[in-house]
């Protein structure tokens, strides 16, 4: 049911166009009555109702200046003029109030009622936009807090894509040119440790979303193992060095306030300001390097400080593409060579065994995130179930050569998959005008590499395979089908010249058709 105000001086014309609209659309309307334009700015506001007639002349205050009241606080309720006057003065400003329609008295019952029905419609058109506003809005807000996480658990694990990047932090309204990354490492050096931040980690997780994201806008990932990342913007015109004391402050803030709260030992790594999704992505990989239970000068700590104390990179990027091109060869023995000697040089910098985890995590994340091998998430707490730096080695090293296994599989995997759909189109199509370029195009391969591969898995070159097929089914017919001619059988097998049918035959059989059939009794 609708509510509709009737602002008119004159009682009788309030009461009769009550009566007349309650016969022509029965049981739609509760109705309201004012009587001058002071009662119907009340009524307006204390009622809100979903339409408004109002009379232009009354006493005191004039319908126009009621209008304009009422727009002004309930802009949204449609307000019809009814006027004896027809002014063009009255019309030119009350459509500069908004006002939605006209009615001349006396009014006609058509009329009236075209008009109801009109903003009737309007209503239930307007209540369904709505409607439908406020479920997208209600999706979006179950929605926003998975693109985070999604967002989050990509920068950390390397899935970086930069079209899906891109769109989830549309989503998330971040337009980021530049940030950093902040680790919050929970200590695990006990099972008493351990336990209880099992026990708490769902409150620490909603604790530490309150305290950073209205300051810092950042992002906060899930926890993952015994981590949680926070991907912080960099505010244009801050000095680098200002932001950097700042991060630190508030990695200290994040510890003192997990200890006092949860009880829970914490420490924070920190990386470096970078530019991008993928600086982003790297500015982690340098916090989960310098995050660890047992840092040797403080729970909260710096990569900038770490390489500046140090005067040198942890790991050379050159390095990196070395093995992952070692990796993406399937060169197990080169590999593990690489990955040994990468090994055997952290060690020599006599680095705590938390800090040296963190580099093993940070390379086996890039080299998974390459090649595409496996699950980040499930990578990184294996790694850190390892407690001591051999079976640090081994277990890392057995993930990489364990990619490479992985990879070959899924090569061979593919090229079978390939082959299998082109010896099926090759079965369908062979009757007919077939050439290798239309079989390499069916399974998306250049001729070039398709010849090759074809020769290799079958151990024949594509137009011998073909040929071998029409001749088998040439003798097929030939046995099966005594009526039809040897014409016949050339042009059913795929051939359209009888003559080069029969010399490819007797290339193939060692005989032409004719003699084929004579030494058979066929």
């Amino acid at each position: 049911m609708y509510s509709l105000l009737i602002a008119d001086d004159e009682a009788l014309e309030r009461e009769g166009l009550e009566l007349m609209i309650s016969r022509m659309l029965p049981d739609t309307f509760r109705f309201y009555h004012a009587e001058n334009g002071r009662r119907a700015i009340q009524m307006a506001e204390e009622q809100r109702p979903d339409f408004i007639f109002m009379d232009i002349k009354m006493p005191g205050i004039q319908g126009l200046e009621a209008v304009r009241e009422i727009a002004a606080r309930t802009p949204e309720t449609p307000v019809v003029i009814i006027t004896a006057h027809d002014y063009f003065a009255y019309a030119k400003e009350g459509l500069a109030l908004g006002v939605r329609e006209y009615l001349l008295k006396p009014a006609r019952k058509e009329e009236v009622l075209e008009l109801l029905k009109k903003l009737i419609r309007e209503a239930e058109e307007a209540k369904r936009a709505r409607n439908e506003r406020l479920e997208l809005q209600e999706k979006l807000s179950r929605l926003l807090p998975l693109a985070e996480n999604e967002l989050s658990l990509m920068l950390m694990l390397e899935c970086v894509q930069e079209i899906d990047l891109t769109q989830l932090a549309g989503m998330l309204n971040l337009d980021w040119s530049k940030g950093y990354a902040m680790v919050l490492s929970f200590s695990r050096q006990t099972s008493k440790e351990w336990q209880t931040f099992q026990l708490v980690k769902k409150e620490i997780y909603e604790a530490v979303k309150q305290w950073c994201k209205p300051t810092l806008s950042c992002i906060v990932s899930p926890i993952l193992g015994h981590q949680l990342a926070l991907f912080v913007p960099f505010p244009p015109g801050r000095p680098a060095y200002t932001q950097r004391m700042m991060a630190l402050e508030w990695g200290e803030r994040l510890r003192s306030q997990a200890v006092e709260r949860f009880g829970v030992p914490l420490s924070v790594g920190i990386g470096s300001v970078r530019e991008g999704w993928e600086g982003l992505g790297r500015s982690y990989r340098e916090a989960v390097r310098v995050c660890s239970e047992d840092q040797e000068y403080a729970n909260v700590l710096h990569y900038n400080d770490l390489e500046e104390s140090s005067g040198r990179m942890t790991l050379p990027p050159e390095e990196e593409k070395k093995l992952l091109d070692a990796l993406l060869r399937h060169d197990k023995q080169e590999a593990a060579e690489r990955f040994n000697r990468w090994y055997d040089r952290l060690e020599r910098q006599e680095r705590l065994f938390p800090h040296l985890r963190g580099e093993v995590i940070s390379l086996l994340l890039y080299l998974n995130r390459t090649v595409r091998a496996g699950n980040g998430a499930e990578l990184v707490s294996a790694l850190n179930g390892f407690e001591d730096s051999r079976s640090l080695r081994e277990g890392a090293l057995r993930e990489i050569l364990t990619w490479i296994d992985g990879l070959r599989e899924e090569k061979e995997r593919n090229r079978t998959h390939v082959l299998q759909r082109a010896l099926l189109f090759v079965a369908e199509r062979y009757k007919e005008d077939l050439s290798m370029e239309q079989c390499a195009e069916y399974v998306n391969l250049s001729p070039y590499y398709f010849s090759k591969l074809f020769k290799q898995r079958t151990g024949e070159n594509f137009s011998d395979y073909v040929t071998r097929l029409r001749i088998e089914e040439a003798k097929k017919l030939m046995g099966k089908s005594q009526h039809l001619s040897l014409k016949e059988i050339c042009y059913e097998v795929g051939y359209k010249d009888p003559n080069y049918f029969s010399r490819v035959f007797k290339k193939s059989a060692g005989m032409t058709p004719t003699e084929y059939r004579q030494q058979n009794g066929i």
